[in-house]
């Protein structure tokens, strides 16, 4: 009897870890003949983000021989502010010689579509062009795969994993996200906000209250006006009022952003018009600063949209002709390394305030009656964003975070040593930063939009240097927008324009890393610099 529950024991005990070993295969990831995790996909270059920069790193490593083209997209959709109306617009600041390569076909695309030259298409065409043209050039691409973490032998960055397990190994990663999202994944150095004047010698570092030795043309200075700041106590700061300029130094650095908004498509059309409704917690007080300097400016007072957009629709960017505008001041200081909930929740808040702005502009009975009965005209389109409450689905907050690698692109670079012996493309767009906190006179006379300015550099050649991390950090990463520059020098480089050329480089170099088995950062100059010539990338100044 006792030999016979022996063998009964022994026997459940074999099955009970026959059972947990099979459960243990279920569970874990399964692996081929080879070893290798079905999961993970191997590709020749991945890259991060389908913005602009990031679609034409990805055409641009397959044209020049990379056979496996990634193109990985955290959300659902590709395109990035481009395909959210913000379209070709930022040419219109630049001298046209500067800009070529896949820029310039991906006008032609546009102007084909349309019949006509289109400076800003409809944002829903815009993205099924982008989708289009990825889809001729035989890109892969992933959307809604978001980036969680990354696994690096040393310096090599050997593969990303996604939220959900998926994985992506590479021979070359470049991140065309705008704020630098792989940056800290791959522990690559990065700095957020402003650096001090001292720190590079720049004239427009820091905080800004006025602008004084300007090293080129000043388009736009600081933005101020002789309204008082405070309620009619002449103690309590107003709405969207944030202290006194006593409360800062000039010239200090401190981790505050400028503004960003929405960029909103509007529409006139009845028949695709969302008509818009008075917004929750809506109180007509929170824009007392914008009627004080609206009654101040009388009949001169203009507050609307920009036009171009085919089919009755416009766009809202926002502009700093008034004091308070449609970028919100201090909104976005933390949205760069915020998380995905994070974000949306910054969003919201930005979307938020457009929408009680919006209403308090066609609302307001002390504003003039043109003015409200032009905004009155205007809603959202039911054909864009049609799977986001007709809003776009990203902010557009103009900075993020920025590489610190060997070589940083600080004002020098812009204004004075100009010429670059491994120049990837031009730039030439204005230093142009918008309000980053708005400040009262301790005496109640003035408010000044603080850090606001615009200034216009000549052409500049922009270096190979600033895509790559230090050597020791990471050797097959290329980054196109979280270039190593000082935050003044990142004002001019942060455009469509300038980011899809500088993506042009980061693919092509991406391939030449895997033809030649080398680092990104010992890419051969000469050899890329002639590739992305005959391109079409115009890569010395007049």
């Amino acid at each position: 009897m006792k030999t016979a529950i022996l063998l009964m024991t022994r026997t459940l005990v074999l099955i009970l870890a026959l059972l947990t070993t099979l459960h243990a295969a279920d569970s874990a990831p399964s692996k081929n003949a080879k070893g290798r995790n079905p999961n993970e996909q191997t590709f020749d270059a991945a890259i991060i983000g389908a913005t602009p920069a990031g679609i034409a790193a990805a055409i641009a490593a397959k044209r020049a021989g990379a056979a496996r083209v990634a193109l990985i997209e955290p959300s659902a959709h590709v395109g990035g502010r481009f395909a959210e109306t913000i379209g070709f617009g930022e040419i219109d600041r630049m001298k046209p010689e500067t800009v070529g390569g896949l820029w310039t076909e991906l006008r032609a695309k546009v102007d084909a579509y349309y019949g006509k030259p289109t400076s800003t298409p409809e944002p829903h065409v815009q993205e099924r062009i982008l989708e289009d043209w990825l889809k001729e050039e035989g890109v892969s691409v992933l959307k809604n795969w978001r980036p969680a973490r990354a696994e690096k032998s040393g310096a090599h960055l050997d593969r990303l994993i996604a939220d959900d397990g998926q994985r992506i190994g590479a021979a070359v990663f470049i991140d065309a996200t705008y704020y630098g999202d792989l940056l800290p994944l791959a522990d690559v150095a990065f700095t957020i906000g402003r650096e001090s004047r001292a720190q590079y010698g720049e004239s427009l570092a820091g905080v800004l209250l006025k602008l004084v030795n300007p090293p080129g043309a000043i388009d736009l200075p600081v933005k101020s006006s002789p309204i008082s700041g405070f309620a009619a106590d002449g103690k309590t700061l107003l709405p969207h009022v944030h202290g006194l300029t006593t409360d800062v130094r000039e010239g200090d650095g401190d981790t505050h952003l400028q503004c960003a908004n929405l960029y909103v498509c509007l529409t006139k059309n009845p028949a695709n018009r969302v008509e818009l409704t008075a917004p929750e917690n809506y109180d007509p007080a929170e824009f007392e600063l914008l009627r004080r300097e609206i009654a101040r400016l009388g009949k001169d007072a203009r507050f609307g949209f920009g036009g171009g957009v085919p089919a009755d629709k416009a766009k809202m960017n926002d502009g700093v002709n008034y004091l308070l505008h449609w970028g919100l001041v201090s909104g976005a200081d933390a949205y760069p390394a915020a998380t995905v909930a994070e974000r949306r929740r910054i969003w919201e808040t930005h979307r938020d305030y457009t929408r009680r702005l919006l209403w308090f502009l066609r609302e307001d009975v002390d504003l003039p009656e043109a003015m409200r009965q032009n905004i009155q005209q205007w809603g959202l389109p039911k054909d864009e964003f049609t799977d986001n409450g007709h809003w776009p689905y990203d902010l557009y907050a103009r900075e993020g975070r920025r590489m610190i690698s060997d070589f940083t692109m600080t004002q020098r670079d812009l204004f004075d040593d100009t010429g670059k012996a491994d120049a990837i493309a031009l730039g030439c767009f204005p230093v142009d930063s918008h309000a980053v906190r708005r400040l009262a006179t301790p005496d109640g006379q003035e408010v000044i939009n603080e850090g606001g300015y615009l200034v216009i550099p000549p052409i500049y050649e922009i270096p190979y240097r600033i895509l790559t991390p230090k050597a020791a950090e990471c050797d097959n990463l290329l980054v196109t927008c979280a270039l190593s520059s000082s935050r003044v020098a990142f004002n001019s480089l942060r455009v469509e324009p300038t980011w899809m050329m500088i993506g042009q480089a980061a693919g092509t170099a991406a391939a030449l890393v895997g033809q030649d088995k080398v680092p990104v950062q010992r890419v051969n100059p000469t050899e890329l610099q002639k590739r992305l010539s005959e391109a079409g990338v115009p890569l010395q100044k007049p």
